[in-house]
C-alpha cells in the first residue's frame, strides 16, 4: 500500500459517474460486474521533478504496485499500466516524465494530460466497459473530465 504521508486515495469517475476498475491486466471505465470487481482505488503522489505549476501528478494502482504510463507506438501515445512502484518514482531515479500527467481542473471535475505528450489527455471510452485510453482533446469523442472522490 502507498504509505507515503502525501499521498491520496481516489476513486475515479467519468462524466456518468462510472467508475476506473480493473479487469484482465487494463483499467477500464464502466460499472463493474462480478463479485471481486469493483472501483479501483487510485494512488495519487505529486512529481517533484517536474514544474509544480502545472500540478504534475502519478497515478498508481493496486496500492501503488502498479502505475499509469503513456508510451510511443506507431500508432501514436498510448495508456498502459507497468509494474512499478509509485513510491519509487517519487523518489526519483528512472525517468518519470512517461508516468506523469498534468492535472487541471475543468469546473469540478479533473483532466490529466500526459506530461510525455502534450496534447494528450486521459480519455474514458463512449461506451463503457471499455479501457482508459489517451485521445486528442480535440476528437469530438474523447471524454477527457474525471472527478475524483476522496477514498481512505
Amino acid at each position: 500500500m502507498c504509505s507515503l504521508p502525501m499521498a491520496r486515495h481516489y476513486v475515479i469517475k467519468d462524466a456518468d459517474q462510472n467508475a476506473l476498475y480493473l479487469r484482465d491486466g487494463q483499467l477500464m471505465v464502466g460499472e463493474p460486474d462480478g463479485d471481486n470487481c469493483g472501483a479501483e482505488k487510485i494512488c495519487m503522489l505529486p512529481n517533484r521533478a517536474l514544474d509544480r505549476t502545472k500540478f504534475p501528478v502519478l497515478l498508481g494502482i493496486q496500492g501503488g504496485s502498479r502505475c499509469l504510463a503513456c508510451v510511443e507506438t506507431e500508432e501514436g501515445p498510448f495508456l498502459q499500466l507497468e509494474d512499478v512502484n509509485i513510491e519509487d518514482l517519487y523518489k526519483g531515479g528512472e525517468q518519470t516524465t512517461l508516468f506523469t500527467f498534468f492535472q487541471s481542473s475543468v469546473g469540478s471535475a479533473f483532466q490529466l494530460e500526459a506530461a510525455a505528450f502534450p496534447g494528450w489527455f486521459l480519455c474514458g471510452p463512449v461506451e463503457s466497459k471499455q479501457p482508459v485510453q489517451l485521445a486528442k482533446e480535440s476528437d469530438p469523442s474523447a471524454r477527457t473530465e474525471f472527478y475524483f472522490e476522496l477514498s481512505q
